[in-house]
């Protein structure tokens, strides 16, 4: 009789059915841990209330291997895969006052996830204004990605540009972080941000794959450290949304609003 891997178990249902297990990590069952019996238990501290996104390289030999072990985990389990289709879906997430904070939202999801494998795995940041070459220890994971049908598999590709060419597309930060109000900020970095990706090439240069890639990630997280150390400075500079569309106030697919996306550690996290 032929076994089922642990991601397609199955169980009888009371018509004769057969009903696929839910996928359920024992991060999550931590997590639902009666407080009376955690309370007499000791573990690591896995659940801080507010977590800490670190500099890429900064990561310690485990601190990169499990990043790359729950990266690995969620493309086995079809996570990202549902990942990668949301970002090359219509959520007027680009070009829009929606980038900032959608995004911000897309992170705090895939760290959710990743939490799910390994509870003190969060996205890491990429600071391309000081590191700017391609993080070496990620130069060689080039996953495939298995998507949700009908679309095909991605393999991740790449081919990052030069150094100085880099150097060139940061030196606008400056004049990004210069910036006194929200729309011609969010609209400079969202276009620093697209030459990033386009400098990163392969996998990264399409908006349909480019999350298959685990750099868009830590690229990303670098944009989202970036747009919070402007708003130090700028309080009362948020999104000008209120409308349907390209200016909803709602990060659909998900429920949360863009007032919500303000602060970070409510959110949970942190940059370290």
């Amino acid at each position: 009789m032929a076994t089922m891997a642990p991601t397609e178990q199955k169980h009888e249902m009371r018509n004769g059915a057969m009903a696929a297990e839910p996928m359920v990590s024992f991060a999550e069952m931590l997590r639902a841990l009666d407080p009376k019996v955690a309370k007499h238990l000791k573990f690591p501290h896995w659940f801080p209330r507010v977590y800490e996104r670190k500099d890429q390289c900064e990561l310690n030999q485990n601190e990169r291997e499990r990043f790359l072990c729950a990266f690995q985990t969620l493309i086995g389990s079809g996570t990202l895969g549902q990942f990668v289709k949301i970002h090359g879906e219509v959520h007027y997430q680009h070009g829009s006052q929606r980038f900032l904070p959608w995004h911000r939202v897309f992170l705090l999801l895939m760290d959710q996830a990743l939490k799910t494998v390994h509870p003190d795995v969060s996205i890491p940041y990429w600071d391309w204004t000081k590191d700017q070459e391609f993080p070496p220890w990620l130069a060689g994971f080039t996953p495939t990605v298995t998507m949700p049908p009908p679309l095909s598999p991605i393999t991740v590709t790449r081919s990052p540009g030069t150094s100085a060419d880099l150097a060139t597309i940061t030196s606008n930060i400056p004049t990004v972080m210069g910036n006194g109000t929200f729309a011609p900020f969010s609209s400079s970095l969202e276009g620093v941000h697209g030459a990033v990706h386009v400098w990163v090439g392969g996998t990264m240069g399409f908006i349909a794959t480019a999350p298959a890639d685990p750099i868009f990630w830590m690229h990303h997280a670098n944009i989202d450290r970036l747009w919070w150390d402007w708003q130090q400075g700028h309080a009362g500079e948020n999104p000008n949304l209120t409308g349907t569309g390209p200016s909803s106030p709602v990060m659909d697919p998900w429920s949360y609003t863009e007032p919500q996306t303000r602060d970070i550690t409510a959110l949970g996290y942190e940059y370290v």
